[in-house]
């Protein structure tokens, strides 16, 4: 059992995030490569603070949750904090408290120092993170007028503990401590799991401490004025029986993790606009997603987010790969390589697995092999499925892989047969004992309810599940004209105008001129307003006549808070600003709606929504948007209010930016007859214009410019690398 302080939240489902107090305001670093992460404090220190996520993570669980440096026994005074623009290393800059006095801090012995101004030490401190490895330097000079003698060191302790863990899941049981092995240089802490596998902890010292325990690693270091001299710490994560690797040196790995970056943003399609602020979100949106990447047999694919969500998922990575895919559709393509490689085969009630399935999540902890879990991987996802048919026939549209497309086909037929096989609605029912209750994109246990507060019970059909089909199904229509499979197409274009019928004639409420959140078990529609039918708008079943009654709905004040639009009306009985998904913001969401929007050339509620986001995102720290913040109405001269538990980075937050440019330029791609069309293209009137450079289309490259006029966006092609065709329709 983890230890739980009072001022730590008892509530909510067994996956509920539990808010600290303590740790939720703190101002955090976060670094990330493949499976491994880290949250440390400003000082680059790993705080020991009750019910707090900082640590070094490797595949689902924390290796590290204590590591601090002190200088005589103190902590250090912090300087500044700073992050690479590529994401890949952190560095600190530190300086020495004043020091009079000063005693060694060696158990037992405690000479005097002498006194040590402060601010005459400049501590230089660097993280970075290589697989499943955490380097650590730490570079000392000195300004004093005199030769000094110092005594610096780390503190450090691993608990092992799954992230589910240090969100808050409860366990009844625990596996054994093993005793640390110390070595001249080196200190290894490890842990037996239920699950019977060794995951230890080594931690590498160069060069070797005067003193090294279990727990603590000390320098007696002398340096005379303008002297400089480095310490270097090498943490390493391992699980199981392999043999360690010899892990390259820290600037090695640094140097192939930056030759891979550039390799990302050269291939990238490259955007600027005249406006500084909004050139600064859109770096910081791509650098965010590229340190959420994650190289997998099948291909790059973004993680969700840190510090929960280091892991695949099926709904956020989709979301994510279709938010970039004109401007990077190598991640779309090993998006959906890897769903398909794991797609479900076989009916398995514990994770909520049928055949044709695509997974909701994919971890690889203790508790997923203790099967305490059931993200192993666990398919309890309404709309993971149509989302993946989505994205196949978009990247297929932008790219022409037709050979990628045939290889994945009868993975598509499967997804296919799994969405058409109830005859009816998408739903869901958990039969899982431990899986998800509500198994949308609001996942929380009350977040489908009706207008009374009732919690609505299963199977339940979400609204925005139905347009996600509707959009698949002429998806897999696409594909399957381009493979040669007319009628399946012919089919699927069928179901999907009968389906489009249904959603209007079963979930529009008349009196409200919107969309029910969706049907409960005994077909109630659940009559209250929520951000889902937003998502309606994205996926085009929308009769055009009811989409501008939906944007303006959206938009009114008991939805819109100024900052972008509430997942639930302020007038619903369960509203709560501050809740996860009743009456919050969330950024992926009110960009799906504003996209939506401008699908249907709403221009100016599409230009109040994004404009909103975009304003929302100054007020946060280098322009990174959270996963979501609280509903609060927007207040003059102050900025959005943010959620304590928010993962951030998070990628779906991330793409947001580039989805808002999608619906800008109003993009359709089609690859088989090599033609780019821009419907409607128009710029907000904050942006003058916007230059794309390298935007691929099949095999050509293209260069535009996008100017702002008073009747839309003027288009001009700059440069063409290959014969694809550009239309504007107006």
């Amino acid at each position: 059992m983890t230890d739980r302080h009072d001022d730590d939240l008892l509530v909510g489902d067994r996956y509920y995030i539990l808010a600290s107090s303590v740790a939720a305001d703190l101002p955090k670093v976060v670094l990330k490569h493949d499976e491994a992460f880290l949250v440390a404090d400003r000082r680059g220190d790993f705080p020991v603070l009750p019910g707090s996520e900082f640590g070094f993570y490797a595949d689902g669980t924390r290796f590290l949750h204590h590591l601090d440096f002190r200088i005589h026994g103190r902590r250090p005074i912090l300087l500044n904090a700073t992050v690479a623009d590529d994401g890949l290393e952190a560095a600190i800059d530190l300086t020495n408290p004043d020091i009079v006095g000063a005693a060694a801090v060696a158990a037992g012995s405690r000479p005097e120092h002498p006194p040590l101004p402060g601010r005459t030490l400049r501590i230089l401190r660097l993280l970075a993170i290589y697989r499943n490895r955490l380097y650590q330097t730490l570079s000392l000079e000195s300004f004093a007028r005199e030769s000094c003698s110092l005594e610096i060191g780390w503190r450090f302790a691993a608990d092992f503990v799954d992230v589910f863990e240090v969100r808050g899941f409860s366990r009844e049981r625990r596996g054994v401590v093993l005793p640390p092995r110390a070595e001249p240089a080196a200190v290894v802490l490890a842990y037996r799991g239920c699950d019977d596998v060794v995951r230890t902890t080594r931690l590498d010292f160069d060069p070797r401490p005067a003193r090294l325990g279990p727990g603590e690693a000390l320098y007696t270091v002398n340096l005379a004025p303008g002297e400089r001299m480095e310490l270097a710490l090498t943490v390493e994560a391992a699980a199981g029986d392999l043999a360690p690797s010899r892990p390259p040196g820290r600037p090695a790995a640094l140097g192939e993790r930056r030759d891979a970056a550039r390799r990302l943003r050269r291939e990238a399609t490259h955007l600027e606009t005249d406006h500084r602020i909004f050139n600064a979100w859109m770096e910081r949106g791509r650098a965010d997603l590229h340190l959420l990447l994650t190289e997998t047999p099948t291909g790059l694919m973004s993680h969700a987010g840190i510090p929960w969500y280091v892991a695949p998922f099926g709904r956020d990575s989709v979301i994510t790969a279709l938010q970039v895919l004109p401007f990077e559709p190598e991640i779309a393509r090993g998006t959906v390589a890897f769903l398909a490689r794991h797609q479900a085969s076989l009916d398995d009630p514990f994770t909520d697995a049928e055949p044709g399935k695509i997974l909701h999540e994919y971890r690889r902890g203790e508790l997923a092999a203790c099967r305490e879990i059931p993200f192993i991987p666990y398919y309890g996802s309404v709309d993971a499925t149509p989302l993946f048919l989505v994205l196949l026939g978009g990247y297929l549209r932008w790219t022409g892989d037709v050979e990628f497309a045939r290889d994945l086909w009868p993975a598509v037929e499967r997804g296919l047969g799994w969405m058409l096989s109830g005859g009816g609605y998408l739903r869901y029912h958990r039969r899982s004992p431990v899986g998800l209750e509500h198994q949308g994109w609001k996942d929380s246990q009350d977040a489908i309810m009706h207008a009374t507060g009732e919690l609505a019970k299963g199977p339940i059909a979400l609204v925005e599940a139905q347009g996600y089909e509707y959009a698949a199904l002429l998806a897999v229509a696409d594909v399957a004209q381009t493979l040669g499979r007319a009628e399946v197409g012919r089919r699927c274009r069928e179901r999907a105008a009968q389906l489009r019928g249904r959603v209007e004639a079963d979930f529009w409420m008349e009196d409200e001129g919107f969309y029910a959140l969706a049907l409960d078990g005994q077909e109630r529609p659940c009559r209250v307003i929520s951000s889902n039918p937003g998502h309606l708008l994205w996926s085009g079943i929308v009769t055009p006549p009811r989409a501008e009654m939906v944007a303006r709905r959206l938009l009114l004040d008991d939805m819109f808070t100024g900052w972008g639009i509430r997942t639930l009306s302020a007038r619903e009985q369960l509203y709560n600003p501050m809740s996860y998904h009743n009456g919050s913001v969330w950024p992926h969401d009110t960009a799906l709606a504003a996209v939506g929007m401008a699908r249907y050339r709403l221009v100016e509620p599409f230009v109040l929504a994004s404009t909103a986001l975009f304003e929302a995102a100054h007020h946060f720290e280098g322009a990174r948007l959270p996963e979501l913040f609280c509903g609060f109405p927007r207040a003059e001269g102050y900025g959005p209010t943010r959620y304590p538990v928010a993962c951030s980075p998070q990628a779906w937050a991330a793409g947001v930016v580039y989805h808002l440019l999608c619906g800008m330029l109003g993009f359709e791609a089609d690859a088989t007859e090599n033609r780019l069309t821009l419907h409607s293209p128009m710029l907000p009137p904050w942006l003058g214009w916007l230059e794309i450079r390298g935007l691929r289309v099949a095999k050509s490259r293209l260069d535009i410019r996008l100017t702002h006029g008073r009747e839309g966006a003027a288009v001009e092609l700059l440069t063409r690398a290959g014969d694809a065709e550009i239309v504007v329709r107006r």
